[in-house]
């Protein structure tokens, strides 16, 4: 039986997640796009009363009224709110457990159908969640949430070649909706087209801040801590330290900001700055990557004992601390960069492509992961997957390069190292200054074709 049509229940649930693009991004894309715009809405600081709301529809749910479905729906949004605040992934089971709930009191609702969706992506159910998004409604009647929230499934799965059509049933009138132009601007990262990727970004984002008042400051910080990440990967550094220091203004608990701004601090030379915030999202959320930055500033700033201790952590999270193995990128990445756990890191990326397909990062992770472990055909295969789209992202271009060294393919090599530093000089603390050793090595040796494995 087919389940009714429903717009979905929040927007920012959804992942964030061509033809030649008219329009050149200026050096402040999101200065560029504001300029006549509305003013952005106060922020909503909603999160301060979260813990309030949840414990009122739990004392609502203590009644056990019979056909209640209004709040185990609300039960299970507050729980996954409060899980993007402060990531405690014991929330996303519970916000799972009212969502079921719902459904066996109203079957085949579509809101049920959508309270069902934002735990599952989190738990890496990409699959089932996509099931649920296919049956609101066929093709023809469905609404730009559903459409975009699919086209953001495939991707997550590394099935991109039907994100365009899907994209392309949007109504017109819809394409230039916030969830339309947020999923699209994703697509359009991840197949090389990252100045379109960051206009369509920031005027979401815009049209976000100034229409919506009553969406949560997490949601509102999390447009700004995207654009972060895209300037990023242009070379836009300082615009992206202040998208992310502007996110963390937002919603001051944003672990997910924090890891970036430390990434970037890192990156740029600041250690004491990149150390302030990756404790401060360390504190928040322990997640591999923060810690990792963490550990690295503080390795850099001569604090040795502590950036072993902080490693030690990151060991332990993986151990103990991944059961629904929501982190098995960052920690894969991790091991690889560090050449740490090296076999570790490697069966990790293995399980992470078991859940993810030929999704664009999951085998850029194999591929290093597996070319640091010393898999090499290994990783040339998974490398050819990564690239395919050609993606605007000095440190997977970085890893193409290197991987292409290996196999004598200098011609590729050169073209991938530069293109990294033409993207951000700065993209890595040591990846950026290795790749420009390697160019000056590779200056004047004559080009190659690639060696037989």
């Amino acid at each position: 039986m087919k389940r009714p049509r429903v717009a979905l229940v929040t927007l920012v649930a959804a992942l964030a997640a061509g033809a030649a693009w008219p329009f050149v991004v200026a050096e402040r894309t999101n200065s560029a796009v504001a300029s006549g715009e509305p003013t952005p809405a106060a922020v909503n600081r909603d999160y301060l009363t979260r813990d309030a709301q949840i414990a009122f529809w739990e004392h609502a749910a203590g009644q056990h009224l019979h056909g209640d479905f209004l709040t185990p729906r609300n039960l299970a949004e507050q729980y996954m709110q409060r899980f993007r605040e402060r990531g405690d992934i014991g929330d996303v089971g519970r916000a799972l457990a009212m969502a079921l709930q719902e459904e066996r009191v109203v079957p085949h609702s579509g809101l049920a159908d959508a309270s069902m969706i934002g735990p599952l992506i989190t738990l890496h159910r990409f699959r089932q969640a996509r099931e649920y998004v296919r049956d609101m409604g066929g093709p023809a009647s469905r609404s730009a949430e559903t459409l975009a929230r699919e086209a953001s499934l495939d991707m997550e799965l590394g099935e991109y070649e039907g994100v365009p059509r899907l994209l392309g049933l949007i109504k017109p009138a819809e394409r230039s909706s916030i969830i339309a132009e947020t999923v699209e601007s994703r697509y359009d990262e991840l197949t090389g087209k990252l100045n379109r990727a960051r206009y369509l970004l920031a005027r979401a984002m815009v049209s976000y801040d100034a229409h919506y008042p009553e969406a949560s400051a997490q949601a509102r910080a999390w447009y700004h801590f995207r654009a972060g990440e895209l300037a990023f990967a242009a070379g836009q550094n300082d615009e992206a330290i202040a998208d992310e220091r502007l996110a963390i203004e937002m919603f001051p608990n944003f672990n997910l900001a924090y890891n970036a701004l430390a990434r970037f601090e890192l990156a740029t030379g600041h250690p004491r700055e990149a150390l302030e915030a990756a404790t401060s999202g360390a504190n928040i959320t322990p997640l591999p990557e923060v810690l990792g930055y963490k550990a690295d500033a503080e390795r850099s700033l001569g604090m040795t004992e502590a950036s072993t201790q902080t490693r030690d952590l990151i060991v332990a999270i993986e151990q103990i601390g991944n059961a629904y193995h929501v982190n098995d990128r960052l920690i894969a990445i991790y091991y690889s960069e560090h050449g740490i756990r090296l076999d570790d890191g490697l069966r990790i990326a293995r399980r992470e492509i078991a859940v993810r397909g030929d999704e664009v990062y999951a085998q850029d992770t194999l591929a290093w992961a597996a070319a640091m472990d010393g898999h090499w055909g290994e990783a040339r295969s998974a490398m050819a997957k990564a690239v395919r789209y050609d993606t605007d992202d000095p440190r997977l271009q970085f890893h193409a390069g290197m991987i292409a060294l290996h196999f004598g393919d200098t011609a590729d090599a050169k073209r991938r190292l530069s293109r990294a530093l033409a993207l951000n000089p700065q993209f890595h603390p040591v990846y950026a200054d290795e790749a420009r050793s390697v160019l000056a090595s590779l200056d004047g040796r004559p080009d190659s074709s690639p060696a037989q494995p």
